[in-house]
């Protein structure tokens, strides 16, 4: 800046020297012809006086006399002209030998009655003159004009001279201007650079510089105020950047995904349980369109109407990407605090309802499978009861059978009921974190002991070979002895007779692998996904007949997960089964 302006005022200042000094030359050299002409005029009035005076010198034709004579004493040319334009004497050459001057300028101004002044190059002496004719009317003389004139050559010598001295001036002149007005403006620029530097450091967060500058003119107040509005502008940024550090935590202390776009659907806001939710970062998914993100058109048409109609509401939907949830989303223009009937974005608070509703779905099929097994002990028990009530009591066969039936049905109810608050005591979080230690070894040749006459009573062999030295873990024991238990009766019910069931426990890398395997029937290999599911059977009509109630093996199952562990089936039609649990040693 400061070079431009020194340019300028560089510039401005040579022009303004140039302008002077050349109306000055124009000036002089106008007051000099005018001087000039006065002069001209005045002498040219003197001769004609003479003449009017001394005609009888015009009569004997001494005007080529007169003419020189003088010519010398006022150090000019003169020129007697006729009125035809013919030369009748002149200072400076033989007249007879001029050429008519009737077309000069001033003498055919002189001829027609004015005073006459020209500037031209004359033919005659080959110079430059400076011409003055006035007209004039003798009685019997052909004299009509007196012209007088004089050689330029001295008002250029002069004009010469003042443009070499005004040269110099200009030079000089114009060098102590310049570096003057160096001095001045560097002075003058030292105050704005300071604020510019200053302004630099305040721009990349140094909020605590303040120009230095000490004048009473227009600069010390612009930098008192720069000063103000830098304190101004510290003290809204550590203001702003507080509630901006409030703002953030408030967003990072919140469970809830929360997400904001502007009018046009794109992204001004993530907090970082909406980054985990849609896995993308809030820098990616800045002024991306919310469809970018969450792939569902019901949610864009939703925002649609939100900020058409100005609404608060809530919505359920369903995405797909990245993986399938269902979310709830509860939505609030935002709205301009002074200006409350513009809205400029919207912002969404979204709940992940995706395990409540399957929770919800489990507890309603539960509920439904639950009834549905009860209905059926239930309903064989109270057809059983208004028989015998009919009067079938009184015949004691017809009364032991169906007796013997309802105790079975009873039993049935009895350990369905069992299952189920078995089932649901795994599933309760709070008794998950029992943590006592599990003796292995002890316990599973325990169930061994417990279920071999079980499997004996039913003509099948149950071989078992467990390791002595098992490491001990952390878990619930009983929990641990029921999972066992269920996998063996599971085993020996489904194992004809003569049948084996094998059992065995061991420690491989850093993990205990127990394996219960049968020669049974075997499951079907559509079966296996769906084979811990609740109330799921292979073969009702079996699985009734040999007592089960369908939530042995989801009770397997949940008994493994507490114990942080992973059960594999496999399985052949006609061949048999085997279970493999896996549970990793702490």
């Amino acid at each position: 800046m400061q070079r431009k302006i020194f340019i300028a005022f560089f510039i401005i200042l040579l022009l303004g020297i140039l302008l002077t000094g050349f109306l000055n030359l124009g000036l002089i050299r106008s007051s000099y012809l005018n001087e000039l002409e006065l002069r001209l005029i005045s002498n040219a009035l003197l001769i004609e006086q003479f003449l009017e005076e001394n005609q009888e010198v015009v009569k004997n034709n001494e005007l080529k006399r007169i003419a020189e004579e003088y010519g010398q004493r006022i150090d000019a040319r003169i020129t007697f002209i006729d009125a035809k334009g013919d030369v009748l004497a002149d200072t400076m050459a033989n007249y007879q030998v001029i050429e008519n001057h009737r077309g000069r300028t001033e003498v055919k101004d002189a001829l027609e009655g004015k005073i006459g002044k020209s500037i031209r190059r004359s033919v005659t002496v080959d110079e430059e003159m400076f011409y003055v004719a006035i007209p004039v009317a003798f009685e019997d003389n052909a004299l009509r004009v007196i012209r007088l004139a004089v050689n330029l050559e001295e008002i250029n010598r002069i004009n010469q001279t003042l443009f070499y001295y005004i040269g110099i001036s200009i030079l000089i002149g114009l060098f102590a201007s310049l570096v003057l007005a160096y001095r001045f403006i560097r002075k003058m620029m030292e105050p704005i650079k300071e604020i510019t530097e200053v302004t630099k450091k305040i721009s990349i967060g140094g909020f605590d510089r303040r120009v230095e500058v000490k004048s009473d003119d227009e600069i010390g107040e612009l930098a008192n105020n720069f000063n103000n509005m830098a304190e101004r502008l510290k003290e809204m940024i550590s203001m702003l950047s507080e509630n901006n550090t409030k703002f953030k935590a408030l967003l990072t202390s919140m469970k809830n995904p929360i997400i904001a776009v502007d009018n046009k659907h794109r992204l001004i806001l993530l907090n970082p349980a909406a980054e985990a939710l849609f896995h993308i970062k809030m820098e990616d998914a800045m002024g991306k369109h919310i469809l970018e993100v969450i792939r569902n058109n019901v949610l864009d048409t939703q925002l649609k109407n939100i900020f058409q109609n100005n609404l608060e509401t809530q919505i359920e939907i369903t995405t797909q990407e990245p993986k399938e949830k269902i979310l709830k989303i509860y939505s609030n223009p935002i709205k301009l605090e002074k200006d409350p009937s513009i809205t400029i974005g919207i912002v969404a608070l979204i709940e992940d309802v995706t395990e409540i509703r399957r929770l919800e779905k489990m507890r309603s099929d539960f509920v439904a499978n639950v009834s549905h097994e009860l209905k059926t002990p239930l309903t064989s028990i109270s057809g059983f009861v208004e028989t015998l009530k009919t009067g079938a009591i009184d015949d004691e066969d017809t009364k032991m059978r169906f007796l013997d039936i309802i105790d079975i049905e009873t039993e049935r109810l009895t350990r369905l009921i069992d299952d189920i608050l078995t089932l649901s005591e795994i599933e309760n979080t709070h008794l998950r974190s029992v943590n006592q230690e599990i003796i292995t070894s002890d316990v599973i040749m325990e169930v061994e002991e417990i279920m071999r006459p079980i499997a004996d009573s039913k003509q099948i062999e149950l071989l078992a070979e467990i390791d002595s030295n098992l490491p001990r873990i952390k878990g619930n024991p009983d929990w641990f002895k029921q999972m066992l238990i269920n996998l063996l009766d599971n085993a020996i019910k489904y194992t004809l007779i003569d049948g084996k069931v094998y059992l065995n426990a061991f420690k491989k890398y850093n993990n205990i692998i127990i394996t219960v395997k049968d020669t049974g029937i075997g499951i079907p290999k559509k079966d296996i996904p769906r084979l811990f599911e609740r109330f799921y059977r292979v073969d009702k009509a079996r699985s009734r007949k040999v007592g089960g109630t369908g939530l042995g093996l989801a009770i397997v199952k949940h008994i493994v997960l507490a114990l942080n562990g992973r059960i594999k089936v496999n399985s052949d039609t006609g061949k048999g089964t085997e279970f493999t649990i896996i549970i990793p040693i702490d």
